[in-house]
């Protein structure tokens, strides 16, 4: 049976290079299998994108849009800057479970590529740190954090999330991912909260 096509050209082929790329690594794929699952000519592909390279960017560029507006959206629900952090890290680590594929480009293949994925990657991570920074300021400004080179540890707390998710991602996806988000949650609060709880937070959630 025919898979149905939904989507314009472009969005089935910037996804079906996601699954690609994801399942087999950016090298390992070529345009033609990317332009068959997509249901396209293998030239169609070239219409929109000059090369394979700027269909990596394009994916990349694809699932960063959603994913720092969803982190972005999940941490303005929340009041305290505790909860704050907990929600970027356990609603980070979903995201990634819910795209493996993405988890993987992201992770994966970012060493092997070039200067060009390099840049999106570096921005994809500048954009999430952005979103830890804030998070983090408004923690030291309201008492719930030590005093801190928030810079330093928002690349630290970025690092502790990159380990996990690429851990995860060497094990083949093997189990769920958020059962590690307790863990990391703990271990990154621990590590920047006060000794004594500020005023205001007494009866608030911990």
């Amino acid at each position: 049976m025919a898979r149905k096509r939904v989507g314009n050209k472009r969005e089935r082929i910037i996804a079906a290079a996601g699954r690609f790329f994801g399942e087999k690594g950016y090298h390992n794929t070529t345009t033609a299998e990317i332009a068959e699952a997509a249901g396209v000519a293998a030239g169609t592909i070239y219409i929109y994108f000059s090369s394979k390279e700027e269909l990596l960017v394009a994916v990349f560029e694809e699932f960063l849009g959603v994913h720092m507006e969803r982190l972005r959206e999940g941490v303005a629900g929340e009041q305290d800057p505790k909860a704050k952090i907990r929600k970027l890290l356990s609603l980070g680590l979903r995201l990634m479970e819910e795209n493996p594929d993405s988890a993987k480009i992201f992770l994966s293949q970012l060493r092997q590529s070039t200067d060009m994925i390099k840049m999106v990657a570096k921005r994809s991570s500048r954009a999430y740190k952005d979103i830890i920074e804030e998070v983090l300021e408004e923690g030291v400004r309201r008492g719930v954090c030590r005093k801190i080179n928030v810079r330093a540890v928002a690349s630290m707390l970025f690092g502790a999330f990159q380990t996990t998710v690429l851990d995860w991602v060497a094990d083949d996806c093997s189990y769920p991912l958020m059962d590690q988000a307790d863990e990391l949650s703990e271990f990154v609060l621990k590590g920047v909260e006060c000794g004594k709880k500020p005023d205001f937070e007494a009866g608030a959630i911990e």
